[in-house]
Formats: C-alpha cells, sequence, structure tokens
C-alpha cells in the first residue's frame, strides 16, 4: 500500500472528533496559558468542568469562544461541596457522555489546569494523528490498534517565579524551563479512543474498557509512533513561592500532623521559613541534595512521605534546560 492510498483511505474514514477535558478549581494563574495552549492544538471540542470558583474561568470561556469561533467550547459550573479528587473521575466521565456524540469517532484528551499536550514534530491534533493513521498497514486501525497513546508526563520548572493571577495574556508560554524528568523514567498520561463504556482515571494516566475497569493497553505500533513523534504531556506543578505554600501546605499539615512531628492545629499553616527553603531546593537551577533522605536530614522525615513526594522529589532530581519550550514559536 502506498503512502498516498494510505492517506487516501484515512480521507474516506468517518468523521473523527478530537475532544479535550479540563476540570479547573482556582489556578488563574496559569489556567488560561493552558486552554489557549490547547485551542492552538485545533481540538473540535474542549470542555471546562468550573469546580466553586466560576468567575475567572467565565472570563477565559468567553475570550476561547471570540478567539476559536471554529471549536466547540462547554462549560459546566459544579457547585457540589464534595471531595474534589473523589468526585472527578465521575463527573469528567459524565461530562464526557453528556457532550460526545458517540455516532463519531471519537478520541479524547483529558489535562490538568497545569499540563500542556505537546505533539512533538506536529503542530495540531488532526496532523498528528493523520500522521499516525498513514503509516498503518490497510485496515489496521479498524481494530484496536491506536485507542491508547501513552504520553509521557514531564515535569517541568519555570525559570520564572513571579507570575500574575488572573492572567489572560498566556504567561506560560513565554520564558524558559528546566525539565526533571526523561522519556524514560516518566509516568504517563493518555490520549484515548472513547467509544461506548470507555473511561478515563481521575488523573488521566489510564483509560479503562467496560464496567470492570479493564486498561486499555497501548500496541506496538501507538508505542513506536509516539516515540518517534517526540509527543508528551509537561507538567508545571511548582510556580511560585504563594502557590507553592498553597500547594503544600495541606499534605505537609496532616503529614507531620500523623507522623508526631510537630502537631499544630489544623488551621495553622506552615511555617514562612520552611515553605521558602523548600520552594527554593525544589526550584533551584541543579538539585542541591543526592537524594531525598539526604534532604530530610534539614528538612525533616515528614518530607518522605509518599503523599506530599510528587513535590519534593523535585529537591533531588537532576534537570535539563529545555528552554521555551511552551512558547507557540517552539512548535515545530
Amino acid at each position: 500500500m502506498t503512502a498516498d492510498s494510505k492517506r487516501a483511505a484515512f480521507r474516506a474514514t468517518p468523521d473523527i472528533c478530537f475532544t479535550a477535558l479540563t476540570m479547573v478549581r482556582g489556578e488563574s494563574d496559569i489556567v488560561w496559558s493552558s486552554l489557549l495552549h490547547h485551542a492552538r492544538l485545533g481540538f473540535h471540542r474542549l470542555i471546562v468542568i468550573s469546580y466553586l470558583d466560576h468567575d475567572f474561568l467565565r472570563q477565559c470561556i468567553d475570550k476561547l469562544r471570540d478567539d476559536f469561533p471554529g471549536m466547540e467550547v462547554d462549560l459546566v459550573e459544579l457547585e457540589s461541596q464534595g471531595h474534589f479528587g473523589r468526585r472527578k473521575a465521575f463527573y469528567v466521565n459524565r461530562a464526557l457522555s453528556l457532550f460526545i456524540d458517540p455516532k463519531m469517532e471519537n478520541y479524547v484528551y483529558c489535562f490538568d489546569a497545569d499540563e500542556f499536550l505537546s505533539l512533538g514534530i506536529y503542530p495540531s491534533i488532526g496532523t498528528f494523528f493523520a500522521a499516525f493513521t498513514a503509516g498503518l498497514a490497510s485496515g489496521a486501525h479498524d481494530g484496536t490498534v491506536g485507542d491508547c497513546f501513552p504520553l509521557p508526563w514531564l515535569n517541568l520548572i519555570p525559570q520564572r517565579h513571579q507570575y500574575d493571577e488572573r492572567d489572560l495574556r498566556g504567561q506560560f508560554l513565554e520564558g524558559d524551563y528546566l525539565c526533571v524528568d526523561t522519556r524514560q523514567n516518566s509516568r504517563h498520561k493518555v490520549l484515548f479512543r472513547k467509544r461506548p463504556g470507555t473511561r478515563v482515571h481521575m488523573a488521566y494516566h489510564q483509560a479503562y474498557a467496560g464496567e470492570k475497569d479493564v486498561p486499555m493497553l497501548p500496541d506496538s505500533e501507538t508505542l513506536a509512533f509516539v516515540e518517534a513523534s517526540g509527543a508528551c504531556v509537561y507538567h508545571v506543578p511548582l510556580r511560585s513561592l504563594s502557590q507553592f505554600r498553597d500547594r503544600l501546605e495541606g499534605p505537609m499539615r496532616r503529614v507531620m500532623s500523623q507522623s508526631g512531628v510537630n502537631p499544630a492545629p489544623a488551621h495553622a499553616e506552615l511555617p514562612f521559613d520552611i515553605a521558602d527553603a523548600l520552594f527554593s531546593a525544589c526550584t533551584a537551577s541543579q538539585p542541591r541534595f543526592a537524594s531525598l533522605a539526604e534532604a530530610a536530614d534539614v528538612f525533616g522525615e515528614a518530607i518522605t512521605d509518599r503523599k506530599i513526594r510528587a513535590i519534593t522529589r523535585f529537591i533531588y532530581r537532576h534537570r535539563v534546560d529545555v528552554g521555551p519550550v511552551l512558547s507557540p514559536r517552539n512548535s515545530r
């Protein structure tokens, strides 16, 4: 089968709809950057689930609809006071079932407000998928090939640590970054084919087929294509001292209370000197400690608890300068 005939077969397939979805609570410093970035990738539909904090997100949605009139933008506002994490998967999968047309072929990518999908050498989701399909043998895409694209999840440290709240300029799409992960040692997020009964994990690391939570596993063709393309998901979890304090304070306080180390009342704040020093160590241009255990000699054993290790592991991870990797001018 020639390349031209493969492309013709792709054009003859039923319409494919690409949907991106995010569930947001606050994060007004970065949410517009993330929404704008994903809108530029050419998704047909963007579903935004707003959890409790709606005012600024409404401004973002109005601007998205003005700037991208050809994209369907859906806003769901939730007032539930229930536990955000425990209910997240339910709300996300329910929204997908409400807005996606099951008569079409659908691909879905879900992201948090501090995440940015990169399609590697491809400028849009359409060209990414067209290239994948063009490389398949005739009929291969009729089965389960291409059902699940595992995308390396790479954590970034911004080289700038002062950002505006309620930003509508896309401030995180400019500037230089350090990366603390490699493709080989990272976890993954998924881009997946949405079929009836398909559900996504609350953290978007896995998709499941059917009611028995059977994981959707990638095939060898899809794995090879993702690696060759350089596609990944960039994650910017640590952005400023105030944001770092907000992210770390609750988990750190619970860990210290449960371990009996410096127990404090539930409303007590993490001391400024500890937060400042931890943030400085986590975002330094190169690691100041060889391991988390070594850092614990300075900051205490609480930083080794698994509940906050996703944050504190930045202390010892090697960094690579990846430059303005989120800039639209950096897209290939």
